[in-house]
């Protein structure tokens, strides 16, 4: 006896789940620095009217100033950069894929990081040979980057922080690969499961879309990510690509 069952139904609900609690944390995240944001501003507000007698160059005044702009100026680029990668990952351009060299893609990405990783090592082993595969150069950069980014954050309270990117190609399985790894704390098997969910992250301050964004491109891309140990200790991200277009 064959039994076959159709789950499509299930998946959309989980689907439709998954996005509705993405709303709810969204709307959350941006109501949340609201409050300091608007107790500043009456904070300023308040001092300035209660100390118009008061040089403005007086020390006191300049703290106070001084502290709630700051907060200001912060939680604004906290919602910014909410906005938009929640933007980023609803709207995602089309890909448009052309032959590309992933080697020459990893390269540009690492000259732009030039100077951004203080105290990492990053090191490169990538493949001399390697074969052009069906990619739009923009949005694979923006794997290379965001994987880069969070193997970085991994790594804040290691000891050691090596970085490795790796290109190679399995002629086995015709596909083209990318690695990054670290040598953070790692991710946990439950974690794995989790971590190209939108809005799911292990970092306190994380935003969780960047993975699902990551996961996003590489799907479009006929292509695969999967989440390894990294020995003896960290995290490896590796990418797949197909040699040829699906």
């Amino acid at each position: 006896m064959v039994v076959l069952e159709d789950i499509s139904d299930l998946l959309q609900a989980q689907k439709s789940a998954a996005w509705g609690e993405v709303a709810q944390r969204v709307a959350h995240e941006i109501k949340n620095p609201l409050t300091p944001i608007a107790l500043s501003a009456e904070r300023i507000r308040l001092w300035l009217e209660r100390q118009r007698s008061v040089r403005e160059d007086s020390p006191e005044f300049g703290r106070v100033i001084e502290e709630s702009c700051a907060l200001i100026h912060d939680e604004v680029e906290n919602l910014k950069r909410l906005v938009d990668e929640f933007s980023q990952f609803a709207r995602f351009p089309q890909a448009r894929p052309a032959p590309a060299n992933l080697n020459q893609i990893v390269e540009g990405v690492l000259g732009a990081f030039n100077g951004r990783l203080d105290g990492i090592r990053i090191s490169t082993q990538l493949a001399p040979d390697l074969p052009p595969v069906l990619v739009d150069a923009d949005q694979f950069r923006r794997v290379v980057v965001n994987l880069m980014d969070n193997a970085a954050e991994a790594m804040e309270s290691s000891l050691v922080k090596e970085m490795v990117i790796t290109t190679r190609t399995d002629p086995q399985r015709s596909v083209v690969e990318t690695e990054i790894s670290d040598t953070g704390s790692g991710v946990s098997p439950e974690d794995r499961e989790k971590l190209f969910l939108p809005y799911y992250s292990t970092k306190e301050r994380g935003t969780g879309l960047g993975l699902a964004i990551v996961s996003r491109i590489v799907a479009e891309h006929h292509g695969a990510i999967r989440v390894e140990e990294n020995q003896p200790l960290g995290t490896r991200f590796v990418v797949e690509l197909p040699l040829k277009a699906s």
